[in-house]
């Protein structure tokens, strides 16, 4: 009877440690953050860190047009432009290690990315899934930035348009009246390129300051605090807008693709 209560007392201590062990493991915090996988390519020296903060260690550096694999995207340090995204780039059994999103373009996804563009002229990709845009010229990718699109519910249409309206400045004003959860009061725009009849823009938008995968839902912006995404139009910071703007004349063609 005495080895039978040990035995139960010694089970009865090692549950509890077992469930704190597997709480607090790398593999359980991460698998929360798991998705499909895609793959990038660094567009400058990037450095490998064992955590989303420039505080953590360096693992190795990758030059330029290293490819890489994306395991899953968390929040964390903004180091420049207001982007917080870090890309996991070890699989979610192996040791962590990220690099910053601000230094990776995407190129494929498993959900849907951005596709080869067109041989000739002037080429606007937007990427729902990766909340990314690609300018390409005869072929060849000019530029590239995160982006913002449309919330779940006022989602930004896809299918092949063209830029036939580009405004500098401007005024947004609201189609939805005061009252409606949509409602915005009359919004000042840098830089703005309709592409879809009903006023999709692509845009320039000062009440963000991040952008990039995971945006579109409602996310936290560092500088603005909780929000949702655009209400259709395809957003981004004000640096990419005003090259967007002076590098696409009416005319260019635009896809959007899932």
């Amino acid at each position: 009877m005495q080895e039978n209560s040990k035995k139960l007392l010694s089970l009865g201590l090692l549950v509890p440690l077992l469930v704190i062990i597997i709480a607090f493991s790398p593999l359980s915090s991460d698998n929360s953050l798991a998705s499909s996988t895609w793959t990038g390519t660094t567009t400058y020296w990037a450095n490998v860190r064992t955590g989303p903060s420039t505080s953590n260690s360096i693992v190795t550096a990758y030059a330029p047009g290293t490819n890489i694999t994306v395991y899953a995207t968390v929040s964390g340090q903004v180091v420049w432009g207001g982007i917080s995204n870090w890309y996991r780039i070890s699989s979610l059994s192996s040791s962590p290690r990220y690099i910053y999103s601000g230094l990776v373009s995407a190129t494929t996804s498993t959900s849907g990315g951005s596709p080869s563009p067109t041989a000739t002229g002037k080429e606007i990709i937007v990427s729902l899934s990766r909340e990314w845009m690609w300018a390409y010229q005869n072929g060849a990718e000019v530029y590239n930035s995160p982006v913002m699109t449309g919330r779940p519910a006022l989602a930004t249409p896809t299918g092949t348009y063209h830029v036939f309206l580009k405004l500098h400045p401007t005024t947004f004003t609201s189609p939805w009246p005061v009252g409606s959860p949509y409602w915005y009061p009359p919004t000042f725009i840098n830089y703005a390129l309709e592409w879809r009849a009903g006023g999709f823009f692509l845009h320039d938008s000062w009440w963000h300051s991040v952008y990039g995968p995971g945006t579109n839902g409602w996310h936290y912006d560092p500088k603005f605090g909780w929000q949702w995404g655009t209400h259709g139009c395809i957003a981004m910071p004000l640096n990419a807008a005003a090259w967007l703007y002076n590098w696409a004349p009416i005319g260019t063609l635009v896809q959007v693709n899932p």
